[in-house]
């Protein structure tokens, strides 16, 4: 069940995206929203000299009072939902963004984010989050405007751990679909031991009611990513429930190819977690 919608909010235009998509998915799910501010603060020690201190009290101050004048802006916007709503208030420093963006979400259904592509949601806020919230993320495309719809869904399932979560976190989505297809993709011709993977994901998602079929997808070009990318476009999906594979903060890139690629090029939202 989704009962707890978070979405995550900066004060930019890109929130009106993110609050439609949240809200939307509360009235669908008769859900609270969770709106989640985190307001970046200057570093201390930022600044030298003699006149040090009251420059960084300068600066925290005024740090404080653009987080004031979001969180304003926000309380009239999410009275706007016509949904039980909270706000979550968090002056922080910014390389502490992510991990208490994962914190939070631990307390959440879903947390809605944009794709991270660009200047619009931080990819080490959305990276955080997947691989340390033990949560899904719901990631809508930045460049549409909110239309949710759940009657077809893509799993992209490869028998592993991560398509397995991604699986049990989305099925309050795939119990609202009128088609759930299972895809799995593969370059080789398919041995005894292949045919079986998927086929027991199917069972198991008709065992919850789920009307669910198995699609094996061609992957000519040994390109995991743009054969699901395809597959979806093809089925025209609106949802695509799929495991982010990736590793914990030892560098800066964490993700890899299959996941980044539906992360930043997947044309319709997608439900995925770690």
């Amino acid at each position: 069940m989704i009962k707890d919608v978070m979405v995550w909010v900066d004060g930019s235009l890109a929130d009106e995206i993110r609050l439609d998509v949240a809200g939307s998915l509360a009235r669908h799910f008769d859900s609270h929203v969770i709106a989640l501010v985190l307001n970046p603060m200057p570093l201390r020690g930022s600044i030298e000299g003699p006149p040090a201190t009251v420059a960084q009290s300068e600066l925290l101050e005024k740090a404080r009072e653009a987080g004031d004048i979001t969180e304003a802006k926000l309380v009239k916007r999410l009275a706007l939902l016509e949904r039980p709503v909270e706000i979550r208030r968090f002056d922080v420093l910014a390389v502490d963004i992510a991990d208490i963006a994962a914190r939070e979400a631990r307390t959440a259904d879903t947390f809605v984010a944009l794709r991270p592509n660009g200047a619009m949601d931080p990819e080490r806020l959305v990276e955080g989050v997947l691989l340390e919230s033990g949560r899904h993320l719901f990631l809508f495309p930045e460049t549409e405007r909110p239309k949710i719809a759940f009657d077809r869904i893509l799993v992209a399932w490869n028998g592993s751990r991560e398509s397995a979560r991604a699986v049990a976190e989305g099925m309050p989505f795939l119990r609202q679909a009128k088609e759930v297809t299972v895809a799995v993709v593969t370059d080789k011709r398919v041995t005894e031991q292949d045919a079986l993977v998927g086929a027991d994901a199917v069972n198991h998602l008709k065992h919850h009611g789920i009307n669910a079929v198995l699609h094996r997808v061609n992957n000519r070009k040994h390109d995991v990513g743009a054969a699901l990318l395809a597959e979806a476009q093809r089925r025209n999906v609106d949802v695509i429930v799929m495991g982010g594979y990736g590793r914990f903060r030892l560098s800066e890139r964490l993700l890899g190819g299959v996941t980044s690629n539906l992360m930043h090029e997947a044309p319709v939202p997608i439900v995925i977690a770690h």
